[in-house]
């Protein structure tokens, strides 16, 4: 499956610098799941085992460029109407190190992450990702909270703490709240 994810922090509020959108990063993905069956713990259920590749870029030129690849394996699970998906990745480079944008993006991002979603009731939701690198002590906690609006459209909270809320800033520490829409029945997983 190919999938791309585009996510733009715009900063609406900010009236003085006519509103200016801070930073979009894109995404696109290609990957692989295969269903499974079997038995976890705490009558869990694994439900795929996958693998991709990641395409991360801000889509700018030097100096503002930042960018990197990853292949990825991941698990699904479910317990009851809590689902966790578990991603281990590893960098793949195209550049040389003297040409490298972001050489310790790792240090931030970590080398993998957790996504939780849990179904409410009325066909709300809350999920989350959770990165985190034990040797840097840095990693982020993203929460979401998805709620219907009409057919096919949703709205949602956000609140992030930590690094690489976007590619840009990767290195910086973040706390932000946000909100907005979202179409079809993405639920933030």
């Amino acid at each position: 499956m190919v999938w791309l994810y585009q996510e733009s922090h715009w900063q609406v509020y900010n009236e003085d610098n006519s509103r200016p959108f801070r930073a979009t990063d894109y995404q696109p993905e290609i990957f692989l799941t295969q269903p499974v069956t079997a038995d976890l713990p705490f009558g869990g259920r694994l439900r795929m085992l996958g693998a991709g590749a990641i395409h991360h870029s801000n889509g700018q030129d030097d100096p503002l460029s930042r960018s990197w690849n990853r292949a990825y394996l991941m698990a699904g699970a479910e317990w009851g109407k809590l689902s966790i998906v578990p991603r281990l990745w590893a960098r793949v480079n195209s550049e040389s190190s003297s040409s490298e944008d972001n050489p310790d993006i790792e240090d931030y991002m970590g080398y993998g992450d957790i996504k939780f979603l849990y179904d409410l009731p009325d066909q709300q939701s809350l999920s989350g990702t959770l990165r985190y690198n034990p040797s840097t002590n840095k990693g982020a906690a993203q929460v979401d909270y998805i709620y219907p609006l009409s057919e096919n459209v949703n709205g949602f909270v956000q609140v992030f703490q930590g690094y690489g809320e976007s590619i840009i800033d990767y290195n910086h520490e973040n706390t932000s709240i946000g909100f907005g829409i979202v179409l079809n029945d993405w639920k933030g997983f």
